[in-house]
């Protein structure tokens, strides 16, 4: 291999490192700062919880790890929206208002849907589980 396409190789390593970094770096935030997405960690692990006690299948899985993901990923623009709104203004502003709220709205019918999705996938086993008991 040529010194030039090492050297390539190499710069591209070290982007894609650094890009992890900065992800991490934005993690590590939200989950100092924001409670809701320290809340999002915890359900997601009590979701790992019963589906492991549950069995639920590969679907299930997917389905519901993609509305918790939504969750986090909607919390992570909600927060960048609220810190580059604070980085533009800290004086009342309607538009910045507007944008917070917004943001706020986005995570909140996130959350609602992700409660709806995990509850149509754990209902019926606790069902099934109330059954056997009695």
């Amino acid at each position: 291999m040529k010194m030039k396409e090492q050297k390539k190789q190499i710069s591209l390593i070290r982007n894609v490192l650094n890009k992890c970094k900065y992800s991490c770096q934005g993690l590590g935030y939200c989950f100092k700062n924001e409670s809701s997405f320290l809340l999002v960690a915890i359900v997601s692990c009590f979701i790992i919880v019963l589906g492991i006690i549950f069995d639920i299948s590969f679907l299930e899985w997917v389905i519901s790890f993609g509305s918790l993901a939504l969750i986090s990923i909607t919390e992570l623009i909600n927060t960048a929206i609220e810190a580059t709104v604070d980085m533009v203004t800290k004086e009342y502003n309607e538009y910045a208002k507007v944008a917070k709220d917004c943001g706020s709205a986005a995570t909140g019918i996130m959350s609602i849907l992700a409660v709806i999705v995990n509850l149509i996938i754990f209902v019926p086993y606790f069902i099934e589980l109330w059954m056997k008991i009695f």
